[in-house]
């Protein structure tokens, strides 16, 4: 995420009150308030009655919205589960061209998540899967010597190379998860290692998966037992 790093100092700053009928300020009382990160994929709203933490891979947490603390840079939230620090400076997401107005701590049962919040979070930015993607590894093995393996993600239509035959069909992209199919393919030979390696990519692909990008900026699609498709943008480093 690149969101700017807030120091230590500052967080004990913003919980500075400020006197007056907090609630009458409330960014909730006004509109849902939304936030939302991407590593990993997480979802908060915050209404006068309910503040709820989503993520793909987990239950959601919801507990009643706690009265609202106004600080210097922000307001903030808290609860025994969740605690939420929004700080009023902007924000990008790092995964799309959006920015944000506010920049957003969230704590849940003493985990930590980072992202960004404000009216901007209601509208639903580029999927980060959109473009071209070069398959690098396919359930932990590198692809096979000498072949390339590719994806394309636009407008809801998948396509690529399997390193053997072409495939295309429909996908869609929720709440961090990836379905696509029904997949159709070319019908061209395939070598022993290459027919495994489609098969095995297919089989993946054709699962429901979760996104998340590592450290080195690839994108990991996990399916079922911990399977991964590892992908690395068209043109870019290996």
């Amino acid at each position: 995420m690149h969101i700017s790093t807030l120091a230590a100092a500052g967080l004990l700053t913003i919980a500075a009150f400020t006197p007056g009928d907090a609630s009458a300020q409330n960014p909730a009382e006004r509109a849902p308030y939304k936030a939302l990160g991407t590593e990993p994929f997480w979802a908060l709203t915050i209404t006068p009655q309910t503040m709820k933490f989503e993520r793909p891979d987990g239950p959601a947490v919801s507990v009643p919205t706690p009265r609202v603390i106004h600080g210097f840079a922000g307001e903030i939230y808290q609860t025994r589960r969740i605690n939420v620090n929004i700080v009023h400076k902007r924000c990008s997401d790092g995964m799309s061209d959006r920015t944000y107005p506010d920049t957003v701590q969230v704590s849940v049962d003493g985990r930590q998540y980072q992202g960004c919040g404000g009216a901007a979070a209601v509208e639903v930015p580029r999927p980060i899967v959109d473009g071209s993607w070069r398959v690098r590894s396919i359930a932990g093995r590198p692809v096979v010597p000498g072949t390339t393996v590719t994806i394309r993600f636009e407008n809801g239509r998948v396509s690529g190379n399997t390193g053997c035959n072409a495939f295309s069909g429909r996908f869609s992209f929720e709440r961090g998860r990836l379905s696509a199919g029904p997949l159709i393919t070319t019908k061209r030979a395939c070598t022993r290692f290459t027919g495994t390696q489609e098969q095995d990519f297919l089989q993946l692909l054709g699962q429901r998966l979760s996104v998340s990008r590592n450290r080195g900026g690839k994108l990991v699609l996990t399916g079922a037992r911990g399977r991964t498709l590892v992908l690395a943008p068209e043109g870019g480093r290996r």
